[in-house]
């Protein structure tokens, strides 16, 4: 047996501490710290000793524990922040024996002895022949020194604080596994219902770090319209709370996850040569000292980042460095979620396009109002993508360097009035000139981009913009116009729902060509209807003012009285010029009927 002659007071054993509670394992661990507290008093009962510590090093779980017998409050309470025993302790459990006070070998290499100690009995503890901590005896009773017999019997203790010290490992193993395998199976049963896409991603980060301990986590996903950049959906942790739907530069350690599909873990996130966040990222995520960079891989498909901080000395972070394969597995089974509810939203919103599709075409079966049908579509158009703002803009026949704009929604809190007079000039002029739609990310900047001036600034803030021709039998009738603001959540999906707005476009000038021909047959009917009154009046007026004519010149030549006479013929010739002109009129639309060009 090695000994030391006067080893350190027992109020100084140990780096720093932390009670078993601090697990935050319940009645179950407390059992446990009860079961290796009654080996430190057993073994200074068995052995004389006045006090007794087992102190639990940085183990495989990284906690950092100790169990005291004998020792004041106040004594036990300097344990939690005492080092001098390091380089002893190192040495201990390197040396895989028993050490004692009293023989003039080794000296602990440290602070002078304190005198409060006159016998020392130091015994290692193993689990699985890897060091895990100490077993002290301190102070035997009588000031003898302690022998051989107290070593053996100090070994067979610490054998039995090992194995209870195991159960807490496995024990607290087997409880942080469950929580990840309760945390990955809600997941998955959130693709069995209705969730939309920044609930399922808040969640996801809210609930990783619940389980991991972390104090940061966030989800960004890629974006098939703009390879550079990501888009970030939800955060947990921290104050740093970018806007859902603000787009983070893809490159760095973010960059290289989302590239390559592979994880990346970094001790110390700031002083990694690989992170390149922005200025304001930087600042704010400047605390964090472990970090993980998950790929959310699905069915060979990256679709995001995850990425899981610790702040710098967070004991939670030892803890969660060994949990890189658990981090992993709900960052897939998150992926597997987001694209399944990706996959629902896209059913559902198909499912609301056509049912919009439906609502167009049955207007078509009736009387069409121009207003209604173009304010009906607006409404559905903004409902479905997102649009923040969209309007309908027809051509005028008469004036050809003008449009009105029947309906125009999100300029201000006030609608524009119908039939508002806007140039035809621009980006508009251009659709309508090749019938072709315009859809662009940058919409504001595009050459040709001429908004009206009292326009100008609400449109200014728009990002995906989409022009869409209204065409019916190869003719233009107007232009659709829908916009999303800059950071929209809804620009992602609304730019590859182009087809199917094209689509609703195509209904909506169908409807404006049924409006035209409703047009065209009540004026058909009005000519009609003039045809058959002419007809009415040539067939039985004039036939009547014809009969009544001769029966007042039969009068007038019976009449002897000059006066009379007079009187009728004067009648008869006013009755001759009104019968004139009505022939005149009900000949002349005749005319009209059978010949417009005569």
């Amino acid at each position: 047996m090695a000994t030391f002659p006067d080893g350190p007071d027992p109020a100084h054993f140990g780096p720093e501490g932390a009670s078993l509670e601090s697990a935050g394992l319940g009645d179950g661990e407390a059992d446990l710290r009860q079961a290796v507290q009654e080996v430190v008093a057993s073994a200074c009962r068995l052995t004389g000793a006045q006090h007794g510590v087992l102190l639990v090093a940085e183990s495989e779980w990284n906690v950092l524990n100790v169990v005291s017998y004998g020792l004041t409050p106040e004594q036990r309470e300097a344990i939690d922040g005492l080092t001098d025993l390091r380089h002893f302790l190192s040495r201990l459990l390197e040396a895989n024996q028993a050490a004692g006070v009293g023989d003039d070998g080794d000296q602990p290499g440290h602070a002078a002895p304190r005198p409060r100690i006159t016998s020392l009995l130091a015994v290692p503890v193993h689990l699985r022949e890897a060091p895990y901590g100490h077993l002290y005896l301190a102070n035997r009773q009588g000031g003898q020194e302690f022998g051989m017999a107290d070593e053996q019997l100090a070994v067979t203790l610490a054998k039995a604080a090992a194995n209870s010290i195991e159960n807490i490992r496995l024990l607290r193993q087997q409880y942080r596994r469950q929580r990840w395998l309760e945390g990955t199976s809600q997941m998955t049963r959130a693709t069995l219902s209705e969730v939309d896409l920044p609930t399922a991603t808040q969640w996801a980060s809210e609930r990783i770090r619940e389980i991991s301990g972390a104090d940061y986590a966030a989800i960004t996903l890629t974006d098939s319209a703009d390879p550079t950049s990501l888009i970030y959906l939800a955060g947990s942790g921290l104050e740093f709370r970018p806007k859902r739907g603000d787009r983070i530069p893809r490159q760095g350690i973010v960059g290289v996850v989302v590239d390559s599909g592979r994880a990346i873990v970094t001790e110390d996130l700031t002083t990694d040569p690989r992170y390149d966040p922005t200025p304001e990222r930087r600042r704010h995520l400047a605390v964090l000292g472990l970090a993980m960079f998950m790929p959310l891989n699905a069915d060979e498909e990256v679709l995001g980042n995850l990425l899981v901080g610790w702040r710098r000395g967070s004991p939670q972070a030892r803890l969660a460095a060994r949990e890189v394969d658990l981090v992993q597995t709900f960052a897939n089974q998150t992926a597997l979620t987001l694209q399944r509810v990706r996959a629902q939203e896209d059913q559902r919103r198909r499912e609301r396009w056509l049912e919009a599709a439906s609502q167009m075409a049955q207007l078509l079966l009736g009387e069409v109002d121009r207003d209604e049908a173009m304010r009906l579509m607006i409404r559905q158009l903004r409902e479905i993508s997102g649009a923040d703002i969209a309007g309908v803009m027809l051509v005028d026949e008469n004036d050809a360097d003008s449009m009105y704009a029947v309906v125009f929604e999100g300029i201000d809190n006030n609608e524009i009035p119908p039939d508002v007079r806007i140039p035809r000039e621009g980006l508009v002029e251009r659709v309508l000139a090749d019938g072709k739609r315009i859809v662009s990310d940058d919409y504001t900047h595009l050459p040709g981009h001429q908004p009206p001036p009292n326009w100008a600034a609400h449109i200014s803030r728009v990002g995906l913009g989409m022009q869409v021709p209204l065409v019916a039998d190869g003719q233009a009738l107007g232009t659709v116009f829908a916009g999303w603001d800059r950071g929209s959540p809804h620009a992602r999906t609304a730019r590859a729902e182009a087809e199917q707005i094209q689509t609703f476009a195509d209904l909506a000038a169908l409807a404006l060509q049924r409006v035209r021909t409703q047009g065209d047959r009540e004026h058909l009917m009005l000519l009609e209807e003039r045809d058959r009154i002419a007809h009415e009046m040539r067939d039985l007026v004039i036939q009547r003012l014809f009969g009544v004519g001769l029966r007042l010149r039969t009068a007038g030549d019976m009449s002897t009285e000059p006066a009379v006479q007079q009187r009728i013929h004067g009648a008869i010739k006013e009755l001759d010029t009104t019968s004139r002109q009505i022939r005149s009129t009900i000949f002349g639309i005749s005319d009209d009927e059978a010949d417009p060009s005569d």
